[in-house]
């Protein structure tokens, strides 16, 4: 069940005028880019780490070769493409362009013209963004996005830290469906909740971090919930006094920390939440694996943290039903998934899906507390009538499954755990 994730896609700045770079990966045979290049920055700079992490990997470039102006302002322009290009939908914002070339909708040559169309496709950009840029959409909203010369300066103005936090915090719950192609290849969660910490986000942590922000009470009301989605995540915590300066243009040297820390978990901040012991992973909870050197997760550790997952998991037996109740709790560790799929078995034996969470069918924004399902008592008494699946992924690995847990369903409400590492 492995799939495509946002974090194999490349981000590239073009390197004239502080453009962002629109090319794929450079070839697996090229060198690795050494950083050193750059003189404006050092091994002494906040920013370097992230800097040094995306260049190399041929994520980000300089704007020229020994530059990379980390003080420089970012466009809108910009941030709307490297958003896309996370999210893994570069080919859906070229046929976005496409589209609007052959439909001859003003402003389609532009370089970002199919990033801006994907943008509002998505939601990321609603109905307050579109009229504040100035961007017209043909026919109510079903047509493509006129970009006019107004919307251009608009578009390519230095874009602020809270618009930031509102796209970035926005594209983490884009809806399924939502792209002219009707298909988010890199989605895993359904509802982008794949960068979320633990899948979803917990309404009591929220309420704590306002008193994190020092200056909170600067934020404009409207952008208030972005900046706690972006904080509770890490990839936004402000600077050494506490303060996330909202109104402040963001600089290409703070953008590297948001999008390494958007594209790599290590990157993030501080974990707020309390995990049981049970889903805290230290060094000898990882093996190397011999293909390529790198950590990959246990499986009985993986097997550990989903059983506590399931703990929350019960069945009551009604006179012609099993009621099984998933009740699910925000404890899965920062850069892993869990995937919960409940099937019932129909009278001839075969199982089918009645039901999903932090999945493809799993529409609510923020994470589930609890879900019931009702499933027929079929077949032979004590017999199973259904099983339920909980598989973790592992997004540092495209998410590929981690481990997994199968839990069979009773007639008489026994909920019973096998192993179940290879989920096909």
């Amino acid at each position: 069940m492995t799939t495509d994730h946002p974090k194999r896609f490349a981000l590239l700045f073009v390197s004239a005028a502080l453009v962002f770079q629109l090319c794929g990966f450079a070839a697996a045979a090229a060198p690795r880019k050494d950083v050193g290049a750059f003189a404006d920055i050092s091994e002494g700079d906040w920013y370097f780490a992230y800097v040094k992490r995306l260049y190399e990997e041929d994520i980000i470039n300089g704007v020229t070769e020994s530059s990379y102006a980390p003080g420089a302002d970012v466009k809108t322009s910009e941030l709307a493409a490297l958003i896309a290009r996370y999210l893994g939908l570069e080919d859906a914002a070229k046929k976005s362009r496409d589209f609007l070339l052959r439909n001859h909708v003003e402003g389609a040559g532009l370089w970002y013209s199919g990033y801006i169309q994907l943008m509002c496709d998505l939601g990321i950009f609603g109905g307050p963004e579109i009229e504040g840029y100035g961007v017209k959409l043909a026919g109510g909203g079903a047509g493509g996005a006129a970009i006019p010369k107004s919307a251009e300066a608009a578009l390519e103005a230095p874009v602020k830290r809270m618009d930031v936090a509102k796209f970035v915090a926005k594209s983490f719950e884009i809806k399924k469906g939502r792209t002219r192609t009707n298909f988010l290849k890199s989605e895993i969660g359904g509802n982008g909740n794949e960068f979320i910490n633990g899948g979803g986000y917990e309404r009591e942590i929220l309420r704590r971090i306002e008193d994190m922000i020092s200056d909170y009470s600067d934020i404009p009301e409207k952008y208030r919930e972005y900046f706690l989605k972006c904080y509770y995540n890490g990839i936004i915590r402000g600077d050494e006094k506490g303060a996330v300066s909202p109104e402040s243009n963001i600089k290409r040297g703070e953008l590297a920390k948001i999008i390494a820390s958007v594209l790599y978990f290590e990157f993030r901040d501080g974990e707020l939440r309390e995990l049981p012991e049970a889903c805290v992973i230290g060094q000898s909870d990882y093996y190397v694996s011999p293909a390529d050197g790198s950590l990959s997760l246990k499986a009985q550790k993986a097997e550990r943290i989903l059983a506590e997952q399931a703990q929350n998991i019960s069945a009551e037996t009604l006179k012609d039903s099993v009621k099984l109740v998933v009740g699910q709790k925000n404890i899965i560790p920062a850069g892993y998934l869990c995937e919960i799929y409940v099937y019932a078995f129909d009278g001839g034996g075969a199982p089918d899906q009645i039901g999903s969470l932090n999945c493809a069918s799993n529409p609510d924004e923020y994470f589930p507390r609890e879900t019931s399902f009702e499933i027929s008592k079929t077949g032979e008494p004590g017999k199973s009538i259904g099983y339920v699946y909980l598989i973790l992924r592992d997004l540092a690995k495209g998410g590929e499954v981690a481990g997994a847990l199968l839990r069979h369903i009773g007639a008489n409400g026994n909920l019973d755990d096998i192993s179940a590492y290879n989920i096909p």
